[in-house]
C-alpha cells in the first residue's frame, strides 16, 4: 500500500472541515482515511481519526472501528488508560486474540501520558466536538405564530381575509404586472398572519403604488402625468402620496378608498424608526390591519 504523507493527511483534514462547515456528509471520507492510516501504521493520526469518528458513529460502527492497530496507536502515544479501554473491548469481542494479549503485556510498565501531541486532526477533532456541543445547546423558543402556522394559514382564515377572491382579481391585472401583484399579495398576507406588521405595512404600500399606477394608466390613457404643478413624470416613478393626489385630482377613486389609502400611508411611515421615536408610537396590529384593508378596498375598486 502506498504510504500516506503528512501533506496528504493535511489535505484530507482540510476537505473534512470544508464538508463540516458546509453541513455536507463527511463520514465516508473519514472512514476511508481511518482505514488508510491504520494500515499505514500512523499511530498519532489513527488515534485522532478514531476520536473524530466517535462523534458521528453509531454504536455498531464504533464496534467496527476496534482493531489491534488502534490499541497500538494509543500505546504509542502513551495513553494507557485509553489503551486499556480499547484492549478490554477487543478481548470482549475476541478473548483469544493473541495480538491483543501480546500488546496488553507491554502496557503494565508504561506511565500515562496526559498530553497528546498536537496534529491537524487533533484540531479538527476539537472543532467537531465543539460544533456538536453547540448543536446540543438549548435554542431560543420559536415565536408562537410560527409554531401555530398551520392554524394561521387555514383555509377559513384565508377566506376571511378575502385571499382567494383577491387572487382571482389580480389574475385580471395587465400581464406585465400580474405576477408581481400576486407574489406581493402572498407575502403581504403571510406577513400579516404571522404578525410581521412592519413588513405588512411596507408590502401594502408597494401594492397600493402598483394598483394606483395601473389604474391611472388605464383611466387616463397615459404613461406620464403632472402632479401638483410639477413637470410630467412616469406614473411608476411617483410615490404613494403623488399617486393618491393624482387620483383625487381626476376623480378616479371614491372618497372612502382615498381616505383608507391616506390612513395606510400614515401607518406605513411608522416603519421608519425616527417617526416612531419622535411620535412616541409605532405600528400597531390595528395599523397593519388598516394597511391590509386599504389594499383590499383599492383592489375591489380598480380591478
Amino acid at each position: 500500500m502506498t504510504r500516506l504523507l503528512k501533506a496528504q493527511v493535511k489535505h484530507n483534514c482540510d476537505e473534512l472541515k470544508r464538508l463540516m462547515l458546509a453541513g455536507e456528509p463527511f463520514q465516508k471520507q473519514l472512514y476511508r482515511l481511518y482505514e488508510k492510516l491504520r494500515a499505514d501504521g500512523k499511530y498519532t493520526w489513527t488515534a485522532e481519526v478514531y476520536r473524530l469518528l466517535l462523534l458521528c458513529a453509531s454504536d455498531e460502527q464504533k464496534e467496527q472501528l476496534l482493531h489491534p492497530a488502534l490499541l497500538q496507536a494509543f500505546m504509542a502515544l502513551g495513553q494507557t488508560r485509553k489503551a486499556h479501554a480499547i484492549a478490554a473491548k477487543l478481548l470482549d469481542k475476541n478473548p483469544a486474540d493473541p495480538e491483543t494479549r501480546k500488546l496488553l503485556r507491554g502496557l503494565s510498565a508504561r506511565a500515562e501520558n496526559t498530553l497528546p501531541p498536537y496534529t491537524p486532526l487533533a484540531a479538527l477533532s476539537s472543532y467537531a466536538a465543539g460544533k456538536q456541543r453547540a448543536s446540543r445547546s438549548k435554542t431560543a423558543p420559536l415565536p408562537s405564530a410560527w409554531e401555530n402556522a398551520d392554524q394561521l394559514f387555514s383555509k377559513d382564515n384565508l377566506q376571511k381575509l378575502g385571499y382567494f377572491d383577491k387572487q382571482k382579481q389580480f389574475a385580471r391585472a395587465p400581464r406585465t404586472r400580474r405576477a408581481a401583484l400576486t407574489e406581493t399579495f402572498d407575502e403581504l398576507v403571510s406577513s400579516y398572519l404571522l404578525g410581521n406588521y412592519r413588513a405588512s405595512a411596507a408590502l401594502a404600500g408597494a401594492m397600493l403604488e402598483t394598483l394606483l399606477a395601473l389604474h391611472i394608466r388605464r383611466r387616463l390613457k397615459t404613461q406620464k402625468i403632472s402632479v401638483s404643478g410639477r413637470a410630467g413624470q412616469h406614473i411608476f416613478d411617483l410615490n404613494l402620496h403623488d399617486l393618491a393626489a393624482c387620483c383625487a385630482e381626476h376623480n378616479l377613486l371614491t372618497p372612502r378608498t382615498l381616505k383608507l389609502i391616506g390612513a395606510a400611508r400614515g401607518q406605513r411611515n411608522f416603519i421608519h424608526p425616527g417617526k416612531a421615536l419622535l411620535e412616541q408610537g409605532g405600528l400597531t396590529p390595528a395599523g397593519a390591519r388598516v394597511c391590509l384593508l386599504a389594499v383590499l378596498e383599492t383592489a375591489d375598486e380598480v380591478l
